[in-house]
């Protein structure tokens, strides 16, 4: 399943490139006056890089180990299966069920896929977390985050 990887990082290559093109339409500006394409264009710079290093540093150790085999299993593919499921339900949730519930859905869901067999503490820790960075988000920052069906807005 090398080639896999190789995939995988050449696609993310592949998007940095083109989130920096994007970048440069939407003006950088410079580094005294940054402009809005500013920040993504060093995110996609530093994703080209990382990328590009790591298949350098597998191809020189997959020609050292060409005689291991790797397999890549569907036991090994489901957490981050549920994680990306869960990241896609938060996108479209988050005005329906405005973002207090939602992420304390969310948290939930990210730490009984890590830690099942604590749920009690994913409960509490899901619940803190969502009720303090509302807090601090809508009451002390004044950001306007999604109120949803149920009104939480306190």
């Amino acid at each position: 399943m090398k080639w896999l990887n190789r995939a995988g990082h050449l696609s993310l290559m592949g998007f940095s490139v083109l989130i920096f093109f994007l970048c440069v339409q939407l003006g950088i500006g410079k580094p005294q006056s940054p402009g809005p394409g500013f920040m993504p264009l060093l995110a996609a710079v530093v994703l080209f890089c990382l990328s590009l290093a790591t298949i350098i540093v597998e191809s020189r150790g997959a020609s050292e180990d060409e005689g291991g085999k790797s397999s890549l299993g569907l036991a090994e593919l489901a957490k981050p299966a549920c994680l990306v499921i869960a990241l896609i339900g938060y996108a479209f949730l988050l005005n329906v069920l405005g973002y207090p519930v939602t992420t304390f859905l969310l948290l939930f869901a990210l730490f009984s896929v890590t830690e099942p067999q604590h749920w009690r503490k994913n409960l509490l820790i899901a619940a803190l977390v969502a009720v303090l960075s509302f807090l601090v988000f809508d009451k002390w920052l004044r950001v306007k985050l999604p109120d949803g069906i149920f009104l939480i807005g306190w």
